[in-house]
Order: C-alpha cells, then sequence, then structure tokens
C-alpha cells in the first residue's frame, strides 16, 4: 500500500497518486470503509464472495460463466472501458485481494505520509469507489494535514481510466 511506504520512507517518495483508489486516514482499516454510507453506491460489496476470516482474502469471482456476475464485474471495473477491453482486463484480474492489507491500519504523521505531496485522480463514474468515498478521502487527508492539501484532478471516467482514457491520464500523471 503506497500510503504506508510514504509514511515509512517518505524521503524516497516525491509525490503519491491515488487514482480513486483506497487512501485511508490514520488508525483507520481500508476494509472499514466499505461499511461508510459514503460507500453505498459501490457495487463491490456484492461481488465478494466465500467467507473472508476463513479463506484470509477478499473474493471475486473473476472466472465465472454467470453473464449476470460478468456483467456486474464489468460495470464495477471498467464501466466505460469497451467491453473487448473490459473482457480482456477481466481475465488478468486476480480473484483475491488480501484481507491483511484491507484490515491494517497505518499511523501517519506530519513528517512521514503527511509530509509527503499527494495527488488524487476523482473518477467521477466510479462504481467501486464512489465519488462520495473518493470525496472522504481527500477531505479526512486535508483534515489531518491542512498544511499539505491534496491535489485534486477529475476525471469523467468510472473505476479504470487507464484503460478507458489512457492518453489523457497519463499527460495528467505527468502534469502531477
Amino acid at each position: 500500500m503506497i500510503t504506508r511506504v510514504a509514511q515509512e520512507s517518505p524521503g524516497l517518495v516525491a509525490r503519491v497518486v491515488y487514482i480513486s483508489g483506497y487512501m485511508p486516514a490514520s488508525h483507520t482499516p481500508p476494509l472499514a470503509y466499505m461499511e461508510r454510507p459514503e460507500a453505498a453506491d459501490s457495487l463491490l460489496p456484492e461481488l465478494l464472495v466465500g467467507d473472508a476470516t476463513s479463506t484470509g482474502a477478499l473474493r471475486i469471482d473473476t472466472r465465472s460463466d454467470d453473464e449476470d456476475v460478468l456483467r456486474a464485474l464489468r460495470e464495477t471495473f471498467y464501466g466505460d472501458v469497451p467491453e473487448p477491453t473490459a473482457d480482456a482486463a477481466l481475465a488478468l484480474l486476480g480473484s483475491d485481494g488480501p484481507l491483511g492489507l484491507a484490515a491494517q491500519t497505518t499511523r501517519l504523521t506530519a513528517d512521514g505520509w503527511g509530509s509527503v505531496p499527494r495527488t488524487y485522480f476523482r473518477c467521477a463514474h466510479d462504481r467501486c469507489v464512489p465519488p462520495a468515498l473518493q470525496d472522504l478521502f481527500v477531505a479526512e487527508a486535508d483534515r489531518a494535514f491542512p498544511e499539505n492539501r491534496t491535489v485534486v484532478e477529475s476525471l469523467m471516467s468510472a473505476h479504470s481510466p487507464f484503460l478507458s482514457q489512457p492518453q489523457r491520464l497519463a499527460r495528467m500523471l505527468a502534469e502531477a
């Protein structure tokens, strides 16, 4: 998780860039955000299968033959990506996210993560990390470290602008 890397080695990180990603507050596990009202529009929880505690993973069925599941996966992760590209990306998508990373917390400090410039690429049509949740991440970071405010760049995209708008995202990353 880039947040922890920046906290533990801020001198090695010139800028932290989040692309519609989880940017958890100090002492808050990423998993806790799934229960927040700002996450209510996320389609991700409906895709989780199995008992995360027994598997040790947040698991999604990326190899399903069920067309409804495939449609939900496309909408969650690749909502504005052409279907052939989305299907190719789905074929590469792993099924398990380690539960440990999602359940762990990091203590953020002013001389660690709080000192590293950060940019948040807000994806306005994201159904995985809803815009309200993205806004919460930025608000929490700015409240905790007001002297190092988050630069927010907006993309009119779903969760994967690197597939739906790669040239625009590349230009924006280069500018960041």
